[in-house]
């Protein structure tokens, strides 16, 4: 768990931090609510976290919508957990990184 803390902390702090131009027009785009909040309390100030599962929603039987395949086009960094939790993410995040 911990390597996976650290793998999650080095990926914001790159994609965020890797220029000063980019780090003011990143977009990062979090999964879950949980995710959303770590992301957003390592970007403070840098940049906004968007949330994709929306209030209610459960991970395990939810469907991307065709805005949530556009923001996750239009994200620097995606956050989530891995196929195990989130099948619905697996083929957007692929077909997107």
């Amino acid at each position: 768990m911990l390597q996976k803390n650290t793998l999650l902390f080095a990926a914001l702090s790159a994609a965020l931090w890797g220029s000063a131009t980019q780090a003011a027009d990143a977009a990062v785009v979090a999964s879950l609510k949980p995710l959303g909040f770590i992301a957003s309390a390592i970007a403070d100030g840098v940049t906004d976290t968007q949330v994709l599962l929306p209030d209610g929603a459960s991970e395990h039987d939810y469907s991307l919508r065709p805005s949530d395949v556009k923001r996750l086009q239009g994200a620097d960094l995606v956050v989530w957990v891995g196929p195990e939790m989130e099948a619905f993410m697996e083929k957007s995040v692929r077909k997107y990184s």
